[in-house]
């Protein structure tokens, strides 16, 4: 679904990425990890034929997305991926209701009846259906959010990103959009989904595999759990300096390693 190969990039000559290598295939959920300006974003943007890489190949559903010389084949491409940036990007002359119609309308077939069914399903489901006829404007950053991810779904799209989608965001309100997009995932198969985020936390309560960067490298790609207890030194270093500290019942709900629990709260 998803494959970058020894993708490089710079800014002012100054290298951001030196050589980001992964894989994401259909129906799998990965969490991209890494520090404040590792460049997570910038990968994801590339994903979507947004920046280019100085070097490397980038494949999206089989396309290399760079080099499509058809804007046709592009826009089929792209049809089939949702995004949720960081801060919603919904169109503030438009109301919540007419930001989900606008997605569907230019990246699906969907019947006008099957517009609206999904409209008022979506809301209902990350409890936010009054907003329907509010504009982002008049919503709070965490509706905002929530909205944000929902067009990001709406679409039945092969493919979604979501770029920190609780950053800056109260934990109730992280936790409730974090398993929003999980329960909403849950219900379509074969869904390739990418969480792009900084917080340990919410990257391992989102999937089981991590893929980590660190000065413009993947450092570390697997199982949480066992990058934990296994990883690189630094790694299992910046899993766990987040992780150390929290209540022990709610470290055993996050499903942490026994071998970690027993380590640092016995």
């Amino acid at each position: 679904m998803i494959h970058l190969k020894g993708v490089k990039v710079c800014f002012n000559n100054v290298p951001l990425l030196k050589d980001i290598t992964f894989s994401v295939s259909p129906g799998e959920r990965i969490s991209l990890l890494g520090p404040g300006g590792c460049g997570k974003t910038t990968i994801l943007k590339m994903i979507l034929g947004l920046l280019s890489p100085d070097e490397g190949s980038i494949e999206l559903m089989g396309h290399n997305i760079l080099t499509m010389t058809s804007d046709t084949e592009r826009r089929k491409v792209l049809r089939r991926v949702g995004m949720a940036f960081q801060q919603g990007a919904l169109f503030d002359f438009m109301t919540v209701r007419e930001n989900l119609i606008f997605a569907m309308e230019h990246m699906t077939e969907f019947s006008k009846f099957e517009m609206d069914r999904r409209v008022k399903y979506f809301l209902d489901a990350v409890k936010i259906a009054r907003t329907e006829h509010q504009y982002s404007f008049e919503l709070s950053g965490g509706m905002q959010r929530r909205v944000g991810i929902v067009r990001a779904l709406a679409t039945d799209p092969a493919a979604a990103f979501f770029d920190e989608p609780t950053a800056g965001l109260d934990p109730v309100t992280s936790t409730i959009i974090l398993n929003m997009i999980r329960d909403l995932a849950a219900k379509s198969e074969g869904q390739a989904l990418v969480i792009a985020t900084s917080n340990v936390e919410m990257a391992i309560r989102f999937a089981e595999r991590v893929v980590i960067i660190n000065e413009g490298r993947v450092v570390a790609d697997g199982a949480w759990s066992k990058l934990l207890i296994e990883g690189p030194p630094w790694v299992q270093h910046f899993l766990g300096v987040r992780l150390i500290g929290l209540d022990e019942e709610y470290a055993r709900e996050l499903n942490l390693p026994k071998q970690f629990v027993e380590r640092h709260w016995r």
